[in-house]
């Protein structure tokens, strides 16, 4: 009898003691690595989700895998409040260790040369290393535009643009700098090209230096006006005439696009265009998409705009009826895809502008009686946003 009692409370307070350590003696559920996985792909999808995540202006990609319990994410991000917020999310998970190997963009192989500026008339970004041209032009930069550079690969570099927008450029084609270096060839007085191009001569009444002018919209240190021509800096040291009617001088490179314009200067520098082929990708005075031309208008205007037509849906104030529209609106089409595919500007009287692609940079209309009418946008219009108060 006192055998069996002593056996008891041993048993009794061998299972207190087990529990008391966190031992579970019960059956719970334990995940496996797939339902692990499975978990982090939800959370992943939720944060996507909630931080509006766009592939065209953040950099996220990350791939799982687990191992008895230990979950891995290999890849590479450009947004850190993403990273850390997801690496908190999943080690929340019950019974999960995280281990982190996501690379954190800029990547560490470039150093503190993390700043790229163009140093060609004209930039084509591509949709990956070596592809640039065609179909696979993203978007495209001028001579001055300032890029932060991600990573590297074969000597092209995934940049982030002033805007936001991500794109691969060819390395060759960027001066590369530190930021006191960047900090230095910002500062002082800057031109900003106002004429739709400039010819760039190597001196007063000198050669031509590059095989295409600079485009309106090029921002570049003024290092003096000589009589009629303005001596600028290019991004690599050298220098550049051009004739100086055809700048505007800003004590800053802050100052150029810091003043709001009212819709009739931005329609005044769309209407200079009208007849211009239209470019995919195209955000210059040699061509441009739909929404690389609105995009650009309303820049020298000093207004903002993100760099496709449904990014720029997103903007400014909704406008419900067609009715209410003022120039200088955008409006919008629904076209080869679900939702805004297509952006022009309003002109009033029931015209807008446009870059499309059969037509170019054209003035079309709303109005069935109107020569100008296009039945096809006017069917597949969308809606419009009020950028300009």
């Amino acid at each position: 009898m006192y055998k069996k009692i002593t056996v008891a409370v041993f048993l009794t307070i061998a299972a207190v003691w087990i529990w008391g350590c966190g031992v579970k003696l019960s059956s719970e559920k334990v995940l496996s690595d797939e339902q692990i996985v499975q978990q982090a792909e939800e959370i992943i999808f939720d944060l996507q989700r909630e931080y509006k995540f766009d592939p065209r202006e953040t950099v996220f990609t990350v791939s799982k895998t687990a191992s008895s319990g230990k979950l891995v994410l290999e890849g590479k991000t450009s947004d850190r409040r993403m990273k850390e917020e997801l690496i908190a999310r999943l080690s929340r998970i019950e019974g999960v260790t995280v281990e982190d190997k996501i690379e954190l963009l800029p990547s560490r192989s470039l150093g503190d040369r993390i700043y790229g500026v163009v140093k060609v008339p004209v930039l084509n970004l591509g949709e990956e290393p070596g592809r640039a041209e065609g179909k696979s032009t993203v978007t495209q930069a001028r001579m001055g535009d300032v890029v932060m550079l991600l990573e590297e690969y074969d000597g092209w570099y995934r940049v982030r643009m002033e805007d936001g927008y991500l794109g691969w450029a060819d390395g060759s084609k960027l001066w590369i700098a530190d930021k006191p270096s960047l900090d230095g060839y910002l500062s002082g007085r800057f031109a900003l090209v106002v004429s739709k191009m400039a010819v760039p001569l190597s001196g007063i009444g000198g050669r031509r230096v590059f095989d295409r002018n600079l485009v309106q919209g090029t921002t570049l240190p003024l290092i003096s006006l000589e009589g009629n021509w303005a001596r600028l800096m290019l991004p690599d040291g050298g220098e550049v005439y051009v004739r100086a009617e055809d700048i505007r001088e800003f004590p800053s490179r802050e100052e150029v696009f810091s003043e709001k314009r009212d819709a009739s200067y931005v329609i005044a520098v769309a209407k200079q265009y009208v007849g211009l082929p239209y470019l995919w990708g195209g955000t210059t005075a040699y061509g441009y998409d739909c929404s690389g031309f609105t995009q650009f208008c309303f820049r020298m205007g000093g207004y903002f705009l993100r760099r496709d037509a449904d990014m720029q849906f997103e903007q400014g104030e909704p406008i419900r009826d067609r009715k209410d529209l003022r120039p200088g609106d955008l409006v919008f089409f629904e076209t080869y895809k679900p939702g805004p595919s297509h952006v022009g500007i309003y002109l009033g009287d029931m015209k807008f502008i446009h870059a499309g692609s059969s037509s170019g940079v054209a003035v079309n209309s709303f109005d069935p009686n109107d020569p100008a009418y296009s039945k096809i946008l006017d069917k597949k219009y969308l809606g419009a946003h009020r950028i300009i108060p």
